[in-house]
């Protein structure tokens, strides 16, 4: 037969080899095109969850955490540029690399006369761009580098709000920061310093952020800056074997510099607000601050991980997943923000030590997983340090969310609100204003505030609810950590609303952190030791027995000034 043959008369004749080879070619392309899909597939969380064990899922979603991460600080820092570049209009990429002064180890003369004009206060200071390394750099392209942009003369000693053209600096990192540092240490100083770490996807510092401006009571606010999320990640991933010593005296100047920048902001209260980005930053960020900063105020503001969940999911539906966020209007106290939809759902440091982890958060979507990893990683930092609280001294207040809230059980135990009171509390702390009463139009401000961050919460997580089975799912998750669950207590050391507060008020709380009180809960006593000096169980922390003191331990060094002396009168005649 001939190997030519015709399928119909007067049709296309083609050859049994030619078919075969068609053939070959047909099935090698919907081979390769299945092969595409299935890596497509694959790339989609639910897909993966199918068929990724729970421990190469948790590795494949974390990847993609530092991915997001890296993205949106470069990209935020791109819009930084741009500001001080003159804005969208002016701003041109191509010529960034000539626009800047470049200074290296080298130039000490030039660098101490950028230290002068910058402790200058009479001229505006720098505002901080980025910290980058410089890949065109032929020297040293591993470096990293402090950019630095100085508003213009006419803005005063204030920094617009405008984008302009600043006058751009660039200098190397770790020898500037040391000569900085220096100088703000030999400066005399009124400003105070407070500092606010968050668990609660971010709700609890932006609600504190906001009613400090609205009380408008002397606190300047520094709220998200994007130049710490970059620290958090340079300290996660240190190529450079940057120092833990290095890095201190990085945040001592850099925040230093940042509160020298906002002082004609602070008024009667002379304190300058810090909010962390996020609570995926605080694993990496609040043990240097903690550390360089022992002596100013220090917050912790949690909620229950379900509220964050929420909160959080309310967040990503109303600003998207996209690392690529835009400030809502182009000034500098937006454009210099990390977006809280990043910096608050997605974890920037792995929960150490919990094996039981991937299993439970391979039950979880990627959003759902991301947030509850790194809300349970920001308390997994506060527990560890207040586990070390008589070696680093870590006494902050701790802020109960749903106290604020009008959702958790109060203090009294008699279901009454007690929220105006706990919100009292704590502007007293950060203002350091509890020996003085605050006006009568401060307070008024500061409850209107509160009113309206909570009708935005109930409106953000309005269709984020999640479902009695998502719940289980995820109080799952964080009773793998046997030190957020204890028992049945709560954080350590949790302020109760009370017109004598305390930062030492120890509670017995009878809920877990996923769904936190309910009304009617216990109201102990302040002390966190009884008088035989027995330590009250609510302070054991079951990861850190070894750094608890022993039983018999001498009484607590707090001192409470109704209850007894601060001196020995024996002492004087």
């Amino acid at each position: 037969m001939d190997a030519t043959s015709c399928a119909v008369p007067g049709g296309v004749c083609t050859s049994d080899s030619t078919s075969l080879e068609d053939l070959a070619i047909y099935g090698a392309t919907a081979v390769i095109a299945m092969g595409l899909s299935t890596i497509l597939a694959m790339q989609l969380d639910s897909v993966s969850r199918w068929f990724l064990s729970p421990t190469s899922l948790l590795a494949k979603r974390r990847r993609e955490y530092k991915y997001a991460v890296e993205q949106g600080s470069e990209y935020t820092s791109l819009m930084i540029r741009q500001h001080v570049g003159g804005g969208k209009g002016l701003y041109d990429p191509k010529t960034e690399s000539v626009a800047w002064t470049k200074l290296g180890s080298g130039d000490t003369e030039e660098m101490d006369t950028l230290l002068s004009e910058i402790m200058d206060p009479k001229k505006a200071t720098p505002v901080i761009v980025a910290i980058e390394q410089d890949l065109e750099d032929d020297n040293n392209p591993n470096e990293y580098h402090l950019f630095l942009a100085f508003p213009p003369a006419s803005a005063g000693a204030s920094t617009p709000a405008a984008p302009n053209l600043y006058q751009k600096i660039r200098v190397p990192l770790i020898s500037f920061c040391d000569r900085l540092a220096k100088a703000f240490k030999d400066q005399m100083t009124s400003t105070a310093l407070c500092f606010v770490a968050d668990a609660s996807s971010g709700l609890g510092s932006e609600l504190l952020v906001d009613v400090v401006k609205d009380s408008n009571y002397g606190v300047a606010t520094i709220s998200n800056p994007a130049w710490m999320t970059t620290l958090a990640l340079i300290v996660s991933n240190n190529t450079q074997n940057i120092t833990t010593q290095q890095f201190e005296t990085i945040i001592f100047a850099l925040c230093r510099l940042d509160a020298f920048r906002v002082r004609e902001s602070t008024g009667v209260s002379r304190t300058v607000l810090f909010a962390l980005p996020g609570q995926a930053c605080v694993p990496r960020l609040l043990p240097l601050i903690q550390k360089v900063f022992v002596h100013e105020r220090h917050l912790f503001v949690y909620d229950g991980c379900c509220h964050s969940v929420e909160y959080g999911l309310g967040l990503i539906k109303k600003y998207g997943s996209s690392y690529r966020q835009k400030a809502s209007k182009e000034e500098w106290e937006l454009v210099s923000e990390t977006p809280t939809v990043l910096s608050a759902t997605i974890p920037m440091t792995p929960l150490r030590h919990n094996r039981a982890l991937p299993d439970t958060l391979a039950n979880l979507n990627s959003s759902q997983a991301s947030i509850v990893e790194a809300w349970m990683a920001s308390v997994d930092m506060f527990l560890d340090m207040k586990s070390r609280e008589k070696k680093n001294f870590y006494t902050p207040f701790v802020c109960r969310l749903g106290f604020l809230m009008k959702r958790s059980g109060i203090g009294n135990g008699d279901g009454s609100d007690l929220s105006l009171l706990a919100l009292k509390n704590v502007l007293e702390f950060i203002s350091g204003s509890k020996s003085r009463a605050f006006p009568a139009e401060v307070l008024e401000a500061a409850q209107s505030s509160l009113k309206r961050k909570r009708g935005e919460f109930e409106e953000a997580v309005q269709s984020q609810q999640l479902t009695s089975d998502e719940k289980i799912l995820i109080e799952k998750c964080v009773f793998t950590h046997k030190s957020i669950l204890i028992g049945e207590k709560t954080l350590l050391d949790t302020v109760q609303p009370k017109d004598d507060w305390s930062l030492k008020a120890a509670k017995k709380l009878k809920s877990c952190m996923c769904c936190l009180p309910g009304e009617g809960d216990e109201d102990e006593e302040d002390e966190s030791e009884d008088e035989g000096g027995n330590k009250d169980e609510t302070m054991v922390n079951a990861r850190s027995e070894l750094d608890q003191p022993k039983s018999n331990a001498g009484k607590s060094k707090y001192v409470d000034g109704k209850a007894q002396f601060a001196f020995d009168p024996t002492m004087f005649s």
